[in-house]
């Protein structure tokens, strides 16, 4: 059983509903998972910042549409707000995810709407994507920008729900402040290790070691460009060296899958921001999953860590995190 706990499928689920498409996650997904065999983990909800898109009634549009194509894949698919209903689909044999937002710009800066999101099911959530925000700045500004006000009033409100805090994208200062703000378990669902790859999407050591610490997880970004700085080493061999360095710096139980796959969201909608032609290879999109299972074999792995790599460490996480 593999568990992405990063897929942008909710997001093309928008780009493909507002040209008229319907039965989107049988059409473009359900084989994919199939064939790579993905059984879900999180699902998530992003727009462009500062783009027409990026508004609260075009969140509330995006949230209708997610919630329609879920009933359409009823038979398959459910979607969990806890523990309990996540491994009860499981058991039931059914894809299944939680949701994430990516970035809170759309909610243009009104605290008020976030009850309003975790009721919808919203159960992990960044607080910016790459930019700077009402909340928080992300690792693409150009300044030493952490969190604002109205990012730890985010982050305090978010806590007392049950909605986890996810690091992935923000700013070093920002990340740092995250830390100093919650008591709360974070997360990274999809970034690698700075250290083999200096690129600020990724993560320091420090920032890794922090993380473990507040007992949360991080998922491995099959993005090529968090791979190496080498085009010719933007492979999935080398994608396992991150997984060899997270194991080694903060164990095997704080380690996921977080793969990012940019074939979700190619639409023009949202101008190509995740399309790109060049892919990892060995892992260019859901599909090939199944051989990063082999290569974590092939490189020592036994199967019960791949095992906890693969779905136990996120299940364990939201055994004691989201179980409201």
């Amino acid at each position: 059983m593999i568990l992405d706990i990063h897929a942008d499928i909710f997001t093309d689920i928008f780009n493909k509903k507002i040209n008229g498409e319907s039965n989107i996650i049988e059409k473009y997904h359900l084989n994919k998972f199939n064939q790579g065999g993905i059984n879900g983990g999180i699902f998530v909800f992003w727009t462009k910042p500062n783009s027409k898109y990026d508004n609260y009634e075009t969140f509330k549009k995006m949230m209708k549409y997610a919630k329609d194509e879920v009933e359409i894949s009823k038979n398959y698919l459910s979607i969990s707000k806890n523990y309990k209903e996540y491994i009860n689909s499981l058991e039931s044999g059914k894809i299944t995810a939680m949701m994430n937002l990516e970035g809170l710009s759309v909610l243009e800066g009104d605290i008020s709407k976030v009850e309003e999101i975790y009721d919808y099911g919203i159960r992990f959530s960044s607080l910016t994507w790459n930019e700077e925000n009402e909340f928080a700045c992300g690792i693409k500004v150009n300044n030493d920008c952490g969190i604002k006000e109205k990012g730890k009033e985010y982050i305090k409100l978010a806590s007392e729900l049950g909605i986890v805090i996810d690091v992935s994208h923000a700013s070093d200062k920002t990340f740092y402040d995250i830390y100093n703000n919650t008591k709360k378990p974070i997360i990274a669902s999809h970034s690698n290790c700075r250290k083999l790859c200096n690129v600020g999407r990724n993560l320091l050591d420090e920032q890794l070691k922090l993380i473990k610490d507040t007992g949360g997880i991080v998922g491995i970004n099959a993005y090529r460009d968090f791979i190496h700085e080498e085009k010719s080493k933007k492979d999935l061999k080398n994608l396992i060296n991150h997984i060899d360095h997270m194991v080694d710096l903060i164990g095997i139980d704080s380690v996921c899958f977080g793969f990012d796959y940019c074939d979700y969201i190619e639409d023009d909608v949202q101008e190509n921001i995740h399309a790109r032609k060049e892919v990892t290879i060995g892992l260019e999109n859901a599909s090939k999953t199944q051989n990063i299972i082999y290569e974590l074999k092939n490189r020592g792995y036994k199967d019960t860590d791949i095992e906890k790599i693969s779905n136990k460490n996120f299940l364990n996480f939201i055994k004691d995190n989201v179980n409201k």
